[in-house]
């Protein structure tokens, strides 16, 4: 009997015995995948669509603005009720450098029942500083129509807003698909809800400058109209700082549009309680009077005991241009070039002829201008206001000249230039941008070396409002819609704030100028802690962590929150206060 010497004859019980591992293999995977799929199943099985309301009915197939679909929506929403089954709602908490969507499901945030006091994580703040967070109230699923009102119990002075909706459409640049987005703050604590809305409020504390305690306790409450109550309790650490106002200039443009005096000043005051800088051409030129100047005087050195230190005027006759010099004023008023975004054959041809005439007429008048950085620029301004994503200015290599002084610009349309980087990927100060955008791109022009910021606008297209505004709540498309050579629509382009909701009511803040208000004060902490520099290592330097350059950043809020934080806490452990120097930003800052 002969022995075959076939490789593949011999091989075959070992291969034989592979086939059987293999498929013993594939059928234990095949049992596992079954279950696996029997285990999700019973999992979503536990939401019954059958029974959902219509309006939830209608979003079954659809996603929220960060993709996740809305089973898993209703997953997580379910378990906000797992240890209080029999509560009507929850209150959500979170941070506030986050827009906070109408749609409950699509909240993100903690959330606690109603019943005994839940503590919340502690909160940041200075002295002479504010610290806010928003709360929302998230009526479970069916819930009836009901009112829900919102107190708080702080020893700091404290005011409650409730968050507006406004209706938008569609945006030429990329953002979060979602159709309502939170901006106008309205001063009431109370909303009623019914459907798939959540009410969310902004709660805002006003830290004393001479505040004397380490620390203290905010007590919220979320009353539902039935009686049910939700208690949190946020613990608030206070750091001891002589905080002044950022070496930046916030500024935007507003007029008096309709306003009656009384209400146009009230707006200023609040402008300058959010360290922003109103500049109003129109309403100076309205109250010179060069045989009277003291409404005039009176007027501006209000806004100047209240911390402004930039002043736009249209050009000067003589008379108010000495006025201004013998006063000690000079210094603090500017006046815009005769054409605006010029090119660079606008720029020789109209706007250096025109600020040699005024340097000439008006030595010592500044002049600013928004345009790209082109090899005239300084000829034609003072101040250059150019925009972060321009061709001809990229801030990780431009080297700061001495003249012209150096603003970031911030206009969602801006012509005559072209881009080095997609505008729509840097910081910007649309309705429908992250509120991190707004916060982050005055860290970005501490950074970069800018003296300023320039927003386009205050109210000046306040046109995008109807009549009834404040019942539909909707943006008019056709009024905001830009046309040749400018395009597209920008949902809050030329607006920071609101019209009022009665003929004689308020202007109303939005969520935009609380969050620049407080970039600025990180700016502050960030210039007060310069001197502890050496202690505090690399947490001052916000790149590469918070980021790295315009158009690449961190998109978490938390992370420049938590940078925030750090910086903070590295403070209290020294236990020393600090004084900011006084900084010119381009401008002196001590007004006479």
């Amino acid at each position: 009997m002969s022995t075959s010497t076939d490789p593949t004859i011999q091989a075959q019980p070992e291969i034989d015995g592979i086939h059987r591992l293999a498929r013993s293999l594939y059928l234990r995977h095949l049992l596992l995948l079954s279950m696996l799929v029997l285990l999700c199943g019973a999992a979503f099985a536990a939401v019954d669509t059958n029974t959902l309301p219509a309006e939830e009915k209608a979003l079954l197939n659809s996603t929220d603005p960060w993709g996740l679909a809305f089973a898993d929506q209703l997953t997580r929403f379910d378990g906000y009720f797992s240890n209080a089954k029999d509560a009507t709602f929850v209150a959500g908490v979170t941070h506030n450098l986050v827009k906070v969507w109408q749609n409950k499901y699509w909240f993100r945030g903690d959330t606690m029942p109603p019943g005994a006091p839940q503590t919340w994580k502690t909160q940041w703040g200075v002295t002479g500083g504010t610290v806010s967070f928003q709360v929302a109230v998230l009526p479970k699923t069916g819930a009836t129509p009901a009112k829900y009102t919102v107190s708080v119990l702080a020893p700091v002075a404290s005011q409650v807003y409730r968050e507006e909706f406004l209706k938008i459409g569609p945006a030429p640049y990329p953002r979060f698909q979602a159709d309502a987005w939170p901006d106008p703050l309205v001063p009431e604590n109370s909303a009623g809800l019914s459907g798939l809305n959540a009410a969310v409020f902004y709660i805002e504390l006003t830290i004393p400058a001479n505040f004397a305690a380490k620390n203290f306790t905010c007590d919220v409450k979320v009353a539902a109209e039935g009686g049910e109550t939700a208690q949190i309790t946020v613990p608030v650490e206070v750091v001891k700082l002589a905080i002044k106002p950022a070496d930046l200039n916030l500024v935007a443009a507003f007029s008096e549009t309709g306003l009656s005096d009384g209400q146009f000043r009230d707006m200023y005051r609040m402008l300058l309680e959010h360290q922003m800088q109103p500049l109003s051409p129109g309403y100076l030129a309205k109250l010179w009077n060069p045989d009277k100047p003291e409404a005039f005087a009176a007027f501006v050195q209000e806004a100047m005991n209240r911390g402004q230190r930039v002043f736009n005027i249209n050009a000067p006759d003589q008379k108010l241009y000495d006025f201004l010099k013998a006063k000690g004023w000079l210094p603090y008023f500017v006046i815009y070039s005769n054409m605006d975004e010029a090119d660079e054959a606008t720029l020789l041809k109209t706007n250096i002829p025109y600020a040699e005439q005024m340097h000439q007429q008006f030595p010592g008048l500044k002049i600013f201008l928004a345009g790209e950085l082109s090899p005239s620029i300084a000829r034609a301004t003072d101040i250059v206001m150019t925009d972060l994503s321009s061709s001809k200015y990229d801030p990780r290599s431009f080297k700061l000249p001495k003249a012209p002084i150096l603003w970031h610009y911030y206009c969602h349309l801006p012509i005559n230039f072209q881009m080095r980087a997609p505008l729509v990927q840097a910081p910007n100060m649309e309705i429908d941008n992250p509120a991190l955008e707004h916060r982050l791109a005055l860290w970005m022009s501490r950074y970069y070396g800018a003296k300023g910021v320039y927003i386009w606008s205050g109210n000046s297209e306040w046109n995008v409002f109807a009549k009834d505004f404040w019942q539909t709540l909707a943006l008019s498309d056709a009024s905001s819609n830009y046309v040749y050579p400018y395009g597209g629509t920008h949902h809050g382009n030329g607006f920071l704030v609101y019209p009022p909701r009665d003929a004689d009511g308020p202007v109303l803040p939005s969520l935009r100028l609380k969050v620049l208000r407080d970039g600025m004060e990180d700016l502050a902490i960030l210039a007060a802690a310069e001197r502890y520099k050496a202690k505090l290592g690399d947490l001052l330097n916000p790149v590469p962590a918070v980021f790295s350059h315009p158009q690449y950043y961190d998109q978490l809020p938390e992370t420049l929150l938590g940078r925030r934080e750090a910086i903070l806490q590295k403070l209290q452990e020294k236990g020393s206060a600090s004084v900011i120097p006084e900084m010119s930003g381009g401008i002196p800052v001590k007004p006479k």
